[in-house]
């Protein structure tokens, strides 16, 4: 570890810069600079438990996002919590991932930590750590300086998409429950989370330019708010979507919410879910797709994007009506076609090889 050691107002101050000589040697000569300049503030030797208070505080995100980075930096601080930022070490890491699993384990009934919640809570660690490195409260980041071995693997995310016979068997299920069921397949013609569904009002759909604008959604915890994104999108409807959007305008009062429960106000993500297993258990719909991701409401959307890109939907499109900041996301989870789909392509080149 290389450090730098100045004098301010007449003692000794150690500050570390890293491991890097190239890095330590940059970072020696802004230090000098700033003592030229009589700018320079040595480190704060802060507690880690004060410093991700300090940094949660300050964290400018939506308050789910910053409820969740709370829950990880809870944690920590119950491992680490008294300990010197500056002396927190990979092994103080490697503590706080042990912690978490022994915590769940400990509860009734106990609960097993997946690998992808253990690399979470990791992530949200390491962005605490970075901002205290930004600010040169400590050199090195300890979450960076893990080992391979010791990090936990996220598995990646399996499509959980329908298929079109099952479909076919769900929507009669739902023949008692209008709302339920132009919701669902609203869902599944236009890619939209159970949230932006919940909160869309007739004022955000224009049936005569065939396009919604998606910029608001809804949780119970929060009510409305802005989008996940923070931008407003534009969805466009297929000729499906507005067929169904069509036939259920006369079906309400034609203004407030499109979807609302029977005595007014915003659809219980929750209750729809129990109506929807339901459904599927009578129709004899598996919970686990053919992928072996587990089915929910957000399978719609993931089913949006099957049938998408099977029918020759550009991946760019369907990323934009999706409301994806990253194409690559769009083509990891949710750029999967069924496993009929991906045959047919295959037999498709019948004769297409010089063998």
């Amino acid at each position: 570890m290389y450090h730098v050691v100045t004098r301010v107002g007449g003692r000794l101050v150690r500050e570390a810069v890293g491991h890097n000589r190239k890095e330590a040697e940059r970072q020696f000569r802004a230090i000098q600079v700033e003592i030229d300049q009589a700018s320079y503030v040595p480190p704060e030797n802060v507690a880690f438990a004060e410093w991700a208070d300090r940094w949660l505080d300050g964290l400018r995100r939506e308050e789910t996002t910053r409820r969740t980075y709370r829950a990880s930096l809870e944690y920590a601080k119950q491992v680490i919590g008294r300990k010197p930022l500056r002396k927190v070490t990979p092994s103080d890491v490697r503590a706080f991932l042990e912690h978490v699993e022994r915590v769940n384990r400990s509860r009734k009934p106990p609960r097993e930590v997946s690998p992808t919640t253990l690399a979470k809570h990791l992530r949200h660690l390491a962005a605490c750590l970075q901002a205290a490195k930004s600010e040169r409260l400590i050199a090195e980041n300890p979450v960076r300086l893990l080992a391979p071995s010791a990090r936990p693997k996220a598995r990646k995310k399996r499509p959980s998409y329908f298929m079109n016979d099952e479909l076919a068997r769900l929507w009669p299920e739902f023949s008692q429950r209008p709302t339920i069921s132009y919701l669902c397949r609203v869902a599944l013609a236009t890619g939209m989370r159970f949230g932006e569904l919940a909160a869309l009002r007739w004022d955000d759909v224009n049936l005569l330019d065939e396009e919604i604008v998606v910029s608001r959604t809804y949780t119970p915890a929060f009510g409305e708010k802005a989008t996940k994104s923070g931008e407003p999108r534009t969805v466009d409807l297929t000729p499906q979507a507005k067929r169904l959007l069509e036939e259920w305008y006369p079906q309400t009062r034609g203004e407030g919410l499109v979807f609302e429960r029977e005595i007014g106000g915003h659809l219980e993500g929750g209750r729809v879910l129990k109506l929807l297993y339901a459904a599927m258990d009578r129709a004899g719909i598996s919970r686990v797709g053919e992928r072996g991701g587990r089915r929910t409401f957000h399978s719609f959307r993931n089913t949006f994007a099957r049938i998408a890109l099977e029918g020759g939907a550009q991946l760019t499109w369907v990323q934009a009506q999706l409301g994806h900041s990253s194409i690559t996301l769009t083509r990891d989870v949710y750029g999967a076609w069924s496993r009929r789909a991906e045959k047919l392509e295959a037999q498709r080149l019948d004769g297409a090889f010089t063998v």
